[in-house]
């Protein structure tokens, strides 16, 4: 097969383009056919030696993909050769999606939505897993209001699809460019008033007044100064969740003080278990996706399609990540 390997941990001029065999599957798993692969913020992180590259077991990234079932194990059930599914690999498959094949754990996957393409299915699992436990977790309803910082990238885009799916209307985020605030109000129907820039120095207040006085909800989606950001903006008994950092310790101050909880998210959580039953989590979120996608509840994800499976197209994607200048999620073709 066709792969994007990672030589070593550093810079993205570290991937080359190889030829391997096909992964040998596995018990418990499915031999996938990967159409399309997704990258996500987590992908350059692992490529410099960050977050999670201690468990990695393979230098082939990625972790999103759409595709078709090519080989089943004899004690796998309820999928078949000739499925399309979709599905987040975690550090638990043969190798990464940057690759025509992959054997993974039938538990990570889900028949993709008749309504989405393999590369807006591939723009699904990472981002809507992750966006899916973060409202689970702040309990977010149509009651409470909600501040989203970073709101025009892939997670925050299915934050603020699923926020309207259960009627809440109280949203503020945040943009940091024309780009990404004319993304947030013709992809996901924003108005103006509800997008703060987050280069004021005032921006704190201003997302005060636009709410009306502090927040039930924060969902922080950037770390750093916007996680402190959030601690602030929080009212009493909220509800703060972060995808990328734990708040400081005078950030957990704040929130003591305001007796408000934090939430760390992370999609890898349920894979550091070696609990099949537990892996099936990931599965029971995206076929609820999937639900919603078909029935018209959630319309498709935007995606940016680079081109197809290739070293030039996974280093662009890498760059256009590390810069902080995507809206909504890019997608590479790999078959």
């Amino acid at each position: 097969m066709q792969a994007i390997v990672l030589d070593a941990f550093g810079g993205a001029e570290n991937f080359r383009h190889a030829e391997l065999p096909l992964p040998q599957l596995r018990a418990g798993d499915v031999l996938v056919k990967i159409k399309a692969a997704a990258f996500n913020p987590v992908d350059h992180q692992i490529r410099k030696g960050l977050a999670e590259s201690s468990r990695l077991h393979s230098m082939i990234l990625g972790r999103d993909l759409s595709g078709v079932i090519a080989a089943v194990h004899e004690d796998v059930a309820g999928l078949h050769p000739g499925d399309e599914v979709f599905g987040y690999v975690a550090d638990l498959a043969s190798n990464g999606t940057y690759a025509e094949y992959v054997s993974v754990p039938a538990e990570l996957l889900a028949v993709k939505p008749a309504s989405l393409t393999h590369a807006q299915a591939a723009a699904v699992p990472v981002a809507g897993i992750t966006a899916s436990l973060a409202l689970d977790k702040i309990l977010a309803d149509a009651s409470r209001s909600v501040f989203v910082a970073g709101g025009a990238g892939g997670v925050g885009t299915f934050a603020i699809d699923l926020l309207g799916h259960l009627g809440v209307r109280d949203v503020v985020t945040t943009a940091g460019s024309a780009k990404s605030r004319a993304y947030l109000i013709e992809r996901c129907g924003l108005r103006d008033d509800q997008i703060i820039d987050y280069r004021r120095e005032d921006f704190v207040e201003q997302a005060m007044r636009r709410n009306g006085g502090p927040f039930d909800i924060a969902l922080d989606l950037v770390g750093g100064n916007m996680l402190a950001a959030c601690c602030a903006l929080l009212g009493i008994d909220g509800s703060l969740a972060s995808v990328a950092d734990p708040p400081s310790r005078d950030g957990f101050e704040i929130l003591f003080q305001k007796n408000a909880s934090f939430h760390a998210i992370g999609a890898n959580a349920y894979s550091l278990l070696g609990d099949r039953a537990v892996w099936r989590t990931y599965a029971e979120i995206l076929e609820r996706l999937a639900h919603l996608f078909d029935s018209g509840a959630l319309a498709p994800p935007r995606i940016t399609v680079l081109g197809v499976l290739s070293t030039s197209v996974v280093q662009q994607a890498h760059g256009l990540l590390e810069s902080n200048s995507v809206q909504g999620k890019l997608v590479m073709i790999c078959g």
